[in-house]
């Protein structure tokens, strides 16, 4: 619920929606109690054949004569004539002298004299316009009742068209804040977090989860505020009738408070369960029509229908619990509710019958009731049944959205892993080396809501134990001798059975699946470095640290002596161009997708990115919108080789002063790639060029290579030098790694 709330305290903002809604609710509440007192003119008034002015005149008439009644039998009691308009003090003084029993009536008989005096006093404030506006017929009575009857349904009907609106209005606009708000802080996470949690997850969230927040925020202003309106104004009219009574009939409310409060904790559990499977199911879903071409390929349709199958049955099967406990709302408060009423009439029956006034010896009223009076308490019962009863078919409603919104919260509360320091460094334009100290790296444990407080603090003080062997790995390393080490490669014929390596064995630290392990290379400013490496050697890991996609768990990446988490993110990734194996673009035109590497872009600029990477020919020639042409979701509308052309025109147009490329031309026709190295030639000088490749065009072009192995730098030189030097790299070089042209 807490998180509900503050969803509900975004909408504060909207105060005059607010307003209205109020205004409405309370119009409406009053309209709804004023038709339902119409009952009692009409059973005690019009149906007995009379007019409002004679029966006004009639309990005049009837207030008088009790008091005189009880007046009299007062004086009898105390001896004293006009014993009831002594001063309390007096009156006390005489009760001392008679017996118990007698005090205890002029006590009651006190009551009631003052309750007919109240009475008669409000007949006679309203009698002079009772007299003035009220018919002189019993007929006329009727229309008139029935007239205001219409008055007032008519006004109801326009409150409740206008509070609906503003309801449905305001829930749309706390969804709006809440959309903004949600997308803004995924924007802000890193990237391993799609990546662990999946776009389908948040896909969940941001529209089925969304979706029913908002319907319980239209809720909350809506029946939510204007049912109990009308409830309190029902309740409120019983209770001038007798609030003895209407206090008698809820003896039942303790038993439904303790019902609802289990029925809200057991729905709102098996409402978030159900949410968190059909993220799972949204997963599905998405995985399959992504790899489509790979499901037909090798003729799994009828695989994916079957684990489709097992995700939409647990969906359903939850959400079969979730109906359960729905179906169970309704029932219980109806029972709860006849139970009230039942209670009410026998309680009625027995005043009217016995003409009592009292219930177990606790009063009820002044007098006896009436016929019409109780009719009218009756009446003030239903009408707060009917808002109760719409109360519980939102109840669920409501449950499922507070279930939403620890959900969304969950993503917005998180803390991104990657983000600026309260007191960032500025930096100016790089110039000088990319350094990275000692480096140690684990993809770590997405941490959810849904664990147990025990799993969390498990994970957490796992992370803490990874981080300090790393830690002191480095140390032990970095303190090592130089000499030992020299006598280790010596007597072992290799440097992979060092000390260093022989310390990882020892001390099991391949067991905590490290990705990068003491990772340390300084890459100077203006060299072109080509990484090289088996596929999971840590290769893209070690260049996702550059644009800080990820950070270290531990030693430093140093970007002109500083390290990049007391710089600016912005300031860092304003100086990287990357063009990743997988080019991403959006489903716009080319020109637009060109210019997202600077929004500020002249056209001519634009045009000249796209012939410095040797994409302007097919986007003139081959394209019949030429630059205007749209390319579908993803780039669909282009071939492979085209798409990546549009990336790296991109990255050029941005200028920047570090360039990435991910294996960017493993997936690409070889007339393409020729394309990209050449565009690459010509770029390359003036900036850092740091190229993830098996390609040996790229290589070619590189001034170092970095041989990685197991997460690991194993040797760093020239292409030569690492033929001569690193057996491995031989190895790889001759295998069927390597691509040539």
């Amino acid at each position: 619920m807490r998180n509900f709330l503050r969803a509900l305290k975004l909408t504060f903002k909207y105060k005059w929606n607010i307003v209205g809604i109020f205004i409405s609710s309370l119009l409406l509440a009053l309209c709804w109690g004023g038709n339902i007192a119409t009952v009692y003119p009409l059973v005690q008034v019009s149906f007995q054949g009379e007019t409002i002015r004679g029966w006004l005149d009639k309990e005049i008439t009837d207030q008088n004569e009790r008091i005189q009644k009880f007046s009299g039998e007062l004086q009898q009691l105390l001896g004293i004539e006009d014993a009831f308009n002594l001063s309390v003090k007096e009156r006390n003084e005489l009760l001392k002298n008679v017996a118990n029993s007698d005090r205890n009536r002029c006590s009651t008989i006190i009551n009631q004299i003052e309750a007919s005096q109240k009475l008669r006093n409000h007949y006679l404030l309203i009698k002079p316009y009772v007299d003035e506006w009220t018919p002189d017929s019993p007929f006329l009575t009727v229309v008139l009742l029935m007239f205001f009857v219409l008055g007032t349904t008519i006004i109801k009907s326009v409150c409740t068209f206008i509070h609906s609106f503003l309801s449905s209005r305001i829930g749309q606009l706390g969804a709006f804040e809440l959309r903004a708000l949600f997308f803004r802080k995924m924007l802000a996470y890193e990237v391993n977090f799609f990546t662990q949690k999946g776009v389908a997850d948040a896909t969940s969230r941001f529209t089925f989860d969304m979706g029913a927040l908002s319907n319980g925020l239209t809720l909350t202003y809506g029946k939510a505020l204007r049912e109990p309106l009308k409830m309190i104004v029902c309740i409120v009219g019983a209770a001038i009738v007798s609030w003895q009574l209407l206090l008698f009939t809820f003896l039942f409310v303790p038993v439904a408070a303790v019902l609802i409060r289990w029925l809200a904790k057991s729905l709102k559990r098996v409402v978030r369960r159900a949410m968190v499977q059909m993220a799972q199911l949204y997963g599905r879903i998405d995985e399959t029509f992504h790899a489509i071409r790979v499901v037909k390929s090798f003729n799994r349709e009828g695989y994916e229908i079957a684990k489709f199958r097992v995700a939409n049955k647990t969906f359903f099967q939850r959400s079969m619990k979730t109906a359960k406990y729905d179906a169970i709302t309704s029932p219980l408060t109806e029972c709860l509710g006849i139970g009230m009423l039942v209670l009410a009439v026998m309680a009625g029956a027995y005043l009217i019958i016995y003409e009592k006034t009292q219930l177990f010896g606790i009063p009820t009223s002044s007098r006896p009731l009436d016929l019409g009076a109780l009719i009218l308490f009756y009446g003030f019962l239903i009408g707060a049944s009917d808002p109760a009863r719409r109360l519980s078919d939102i109840f669920t409603n409501v449950q499922t959205a507070c279930a939403a919104a620890d959900r969304i919260y969950e993503i917005i509360d998180r803390e991104p892993l990657i983000k600026d320091t309260s007191s960032p460094k500025r930096l100016a334009r790089f110039q000088k080396s990319i350094v990275f100290e000692n480096v140690f790296y684990e993809y770590p444990q997405e941490l959810s809501l849904s664990l147990s407080n025990k799993e969390r603090s498990r994970a957490r003080f796992e992370d803490v134990v990874k981080k300090w062997i790393a830690t002191m790995f480095a140390k032990i390393v970095k303190t090592a001798s130089s000499e030992a080490i020299k006598k280790d490669v010596a007597e072992n014929g290799d440097s992979n059975e060092s000390s260093a390596s022989k310390f990882l064995e020892a001390t099991r630290i391949r067991e905590n699946r490290f990705v990068l392990k003491n990772v340390s290379l300084e890459i100077k400013f203006g060299e072109t470095i080509a990484i090289v490496g088996r596929s999971g050697c840590g290769k893209s890991t070690l260049t996702s640290m550059i644009p800080r996609f990820i950070d270290p768990i531990s030693g430093r990446v140093l970007l002109d002596g500083v390290p990049l988490q007391e710089l600016r993110i912005s300031d860092v990734r304003d100086q990287i161009g990357l063009v990743s194996q997988d080019s991403v673009l959006f489903n716009d035109t080319i020109f637009e997708n060109i210019r997202y590497g600077r929004p500020g872009a002249t056209q001519e600029e634009v045009f000249q990115a796209a012939k410095d990477a040797y994409a302007d020919g097919f986007i003139r020639e081959e394209l019949s919108d030429g630059y205007d042409t749209i390319v579908g979701p993803g780039g669909g509308a282009l071939s492979g080789g085209q798409r990546q052309r549009i990336a790296l025109a991109r990255a050029l147009l941005k200028n920047p002063k570090i360039f990435l490329l991910d294996e960017a031309t493993s997936q690409i026709d070889l007339q393409s790639e020729r394309y990209i190295h050449q565009a690459l030639k010509n770029f390359i000088g003036g900036r850092t060029t740091i190229m993830v490749t098996h390609r040996l065009g790229a290589i070619e072009l590189a001034d170092r290579v970095v041989v990685m192995q197991d997460g690991a730098v194993q040797f760093v030189g020239t292409h030569d030098e690492a033929l001569k030097n690193s057996t491995f790299y031989a190895a790889l070089w001759t295998s069927e790694e390597f691509d040539g042209e």
